[in-house]
């Protein structure tokens, strides 16, 4: 191992999803308590335009509830709750109930980060809520929200015509999650030219040579042991998202660059 290595950034993807449930508020701020300096969230629209953090639309297999979130009122939302991973639940023999955390909306997300101000929140706005509700609405709503804490926040989307939007609505930084890893895309990055370019550790070619060259900042996902994030790190990639950032960031060298 070098010496002195290069040492990435990390990314707590979904909050801390290995121990808590994804995209809700005690993950993130179990999270941002560990130290994390960035976070990454997913957005869904409600059926009354609220931004809801949530990846799926279909809820079952967030809360076993086969309906979609687009299609729910507010009041609906905010009575269903997601269980805690498997590995971490503990049940309660007396009443036969396992521990949960409520859906949160991106308000009360923003409202929570601004409690660490050095912070930055990757906000990737999902695809079926642009099908559902209109490219312009969907993200006008969003930004809507994100206005006074604009600052902490980076749009970010695997619809890159979302993610110019934003960057025309006034956002200062977007992110680009790539689908997929072709001549077309890369033409789409060129033109684009993210700040960051976000791609799946399954799609990114093993070569340097073979990845893309741009402005942009290289976001692997998911990585979670610490000696594959140093490995990437050495080939030029500076943010790793992780689904156990607690774990990640009590290895030594990566907590050097902790919050």
């Amino acid at each position: 191992m070098n010496s002195n290595p290069v040492i990435p950034i990390l990314v707590a993807h979904r909050g801390y999803p290995a121990c808590y449930p994804e995209n809700t508020l005690v993950g993130y701020e179990v999270a941002l308590q560990a130290g994390a300096c960035y976070v990454e969230l997913d957005i869904q629209l409600s059926a009354h335009h609220t931004p809801f953090l949530c990846h799926d639309d279909n809820l079952k297999r967030l809360t076993g509830i086969d309906q979609n979130i687009t299609e729910l009122d507010d009041g609906i939302i905010k009575t269903l709750s997601i269980a805690y991973p498997p590995s971490t639940i503990v049940a309660d023999t007396t009443t036969s109930l396992t521990r949960t955390a409520p859906f949160a909306d991106l308000l009360s997300f923003c409202q929570l980060l601004e409690k660490w101000p050095k912070a930055k929140a990757f906000v990737e706005i999902k695809s079926e809520s642009i099908v559902k509700f209109g490219l312009a609405l969907t993200v006008e709503t969003i930004l809507q929200v994100l206005q006074p804490y604009h600052e902490q926040c980076i749009i970010i989307s695997f619809d890159w015509q979302a993610v110019s939007l934003a960057r025309k609505k006034g956002m200062e930084r977007i992110g680009w999650v790539i689908p997929r890893w072709d001549q077309e895309h890369e033409k789409i990055a060129d033109a684009l030219a993210p700040d960051y370019l976000f791609c799946s550790i399954w799609r990114m070619p093993p070569s340097i040579e073979q990845r893309w060259n741009g402005p942009w900042q290289w976001v692997v996902y998911t990585i979670n042991d610490s000696q594959t994030a140093l490995q990437y790190a050495q080939q030029n990639i500076g943010m790793i998202e992780t689904d156990t950032i607690g774990v990640m960031l009590s290895d030594p060298t990566l907590k050097q660059h902790a919050c």
